[in-house]
């Protein structure tokens, strides 16, 4: 590969084995590689060379003039348009759409005015037409400092993809990671725990399938193993767009239905079974059991596997202190960025309450439901049960109770102003809690005593509620 191209990415046919995926190749970038970058493209066009294209090559990257320097030769050359029609056509674009709406972009496959500041990657043709060798999926040009390109061409041999049940998501796939290139991502390999970002559109990996969107994550780089990222230690590759790009608004969507039990139920009892099924576009990242509005449980969703994430079912069982009454029973299924889909019946456990003597601490008693109301005390207030506290965590520490929230040993960002992270027995490295830190070296000026972190096991969560 020529010495001319800044930083070139490889992302290899997903139908190859992947001891057969080819690496990526990282070489020097010639001074004016790139167009001025005086504002960060905001416009993703898709060509899919209707008729056919002509690339120039050249000295720099310019999707105005279709110039590139990723071409092995000079002259130019020609690529064959989108072999797989009109239909595919439209649900790649549905697909990219998608994946790409959390961020302030527009996805086209109109061509941009030259006065215009767009990326475009090609979405055609075969590596052989571009002198590449074989087993290239796709290839972008990226630039020094791990900044945005502006005018940047890179492409998507779409031509290539013969598997026609997996096609659009791996073009999709490969666009994504080949168009995200230009705005300074990586190759993803694993995400926090060691679990693998093959859900990601940054990945080379192949043990999980399905669309691929951009995950809200510290992610370790690499292609076959791990290894420290080109701009950092680690990438979010969400947080990184929508740092260069923008938030924009998710199209993605989630749904949840309660199977069982049946709406109108008056047979409910303690050790009752909420089955739901529940499925979302980005993956089911949680699944919530809401009792007359309050959360009490939430179970993670289920792995993805080679197709995706298989539509599931979840089950929760009624916690033993939910008091008698009416209860409305929500479950609420969200992904990463917690987009939710939700659904919801009335049943009655025992007969209806009648005052708040026989709800739950802090609840009140109307139309026979005990619920609480809307949480309302801050890092810091006093408390007397959890659901008081925003973060439903009500803290026990000698003859009084304060409410905390979770934060990361080290970030003194996870808490508010003028509280501490101490670490949380029980909760590893980095889990803690907010504290008030006091001269002493510990925490709490506003109390009586020190916090030992050992101490910090009596913290009260969320179902840990009494009765009055």
């Amino acid at each position: 590969m020529s010495a001319r191209l800044a930083l070139v990415l490889l992302l290899g046919v997903p139908t190859i084995a992947a001891a057969d995926r080819p690496r990526s190749v990282r070489v020097p970038t010639p001074p004016g590689g790139f167009a001025s970058i005086d504002v960060v493209p905001n416009i993703l066009f898709l060509n899919r060379c209707r008729g056919g294209c002509t690339i120039k090559f050249g000295t720099t990257n310019d999707a105005r003039t279709h110039t590139s320097t990723i071409p092995n030769g000079s002259g130019m050359f020609q690529m064959t348009e989108f072999a797989w029609g009109d239909g595919e056509w439209n649900e790649l674009m549905a697909c990219m759409r998608q994946v790409w709406s959390p961020f302030g972009v527009t996805v086209t496959d109109v061509q941009p005015a030259t006065t215009e500041h767009y990326n475009e990657d090609i979405i055609a043709g075969t590596p052989a037409e571009l002198n590449l060798g074989g087993g290239i999926g796709g290839i972008a040009p990226v630039g020094l400092g791990c900044t945005p390109v502006n005018h940047a061409i890179s492409f998507s041999f779409a031509n290539i993809y013969t598997n026609a049940f997996e096609r659009v998501n791996d073009i999709c796939w490969t666009a994504a990671q080949e168009i995200a290139h230009t705005y300074g991502l990586d190759h993803s390999f694993s995400l926090p725990g060691g679990i693998s970002a093959c859900n990601d559109p940054m990945t080379y990996r192949t043990d999980c399938g399905g669309r691929k969107f951009f995950r809200d994550a510290a992610a370790t780089c690499g292609e076959y193993e791990g290894r420290e990222c080109a701009c950092g230690f680690t990438q979010n590759t969400h947080r990184w767009l929508t740092t260069q790009l923008g938030a924009g608004t998710p199209i993605t969507t989630a749904t949840a239905e309660i199977t069982t039990p049946a709406p109108g139920t008056t047979t409910i009892a303690n050790g009752a079974v909420v089955i739901a099924a529940a499925e979302a576009d980005r993956g089911v990242e949680r699944v919530e059991l809401l009792l007359n509005g309050y959360r009490w449980a939430e179970v993670p969703g289920v792995p993805f596997g080679r197709t995706g994430q298989p539509a599931s079912s979840y089950a929760f069982t009624l916690p033993a202190n939910v008091p008698d009454g009416v209860i409305d029973i929500e479950v609420r299924a969200l992904d990463d960025l917690d987009v939710a889909g939700s659904s919801k019946i009335t049943v009655t456990k025992g007969a209806p309450c009648a005052t708040a003597d026989s709800c739950l601490e802090g609840q009140l008693c109307e139309g026979g439901k005990c619920f609480w109301t809307e949480p309302t005390g801050a890092v810091g207030d006093d408390c007397t049960y959890p659901q008081f506290c925003v973060s439903g965590q009500c803290l026990a520490h000698g003859d009084g109770e304060f409410c905390t929230q979770s934060c990361s040993v080290g970030s003194p960002a996870t808490c508010p102003a003028g509280f501490a992270c101490v670490p949380f027995a029980g909760g590893g490295a980095t889990e803690g809690r907010c504290f008030e830190p006091i001269e002493s070296g510990c925490c709490s000026s506003s109390r009586s005593t020190p916090w030992p972190a050992f101490l910090l096991g009596a913290l009260v969560l969320g179902m840990l509620a009494r009765r009055r």
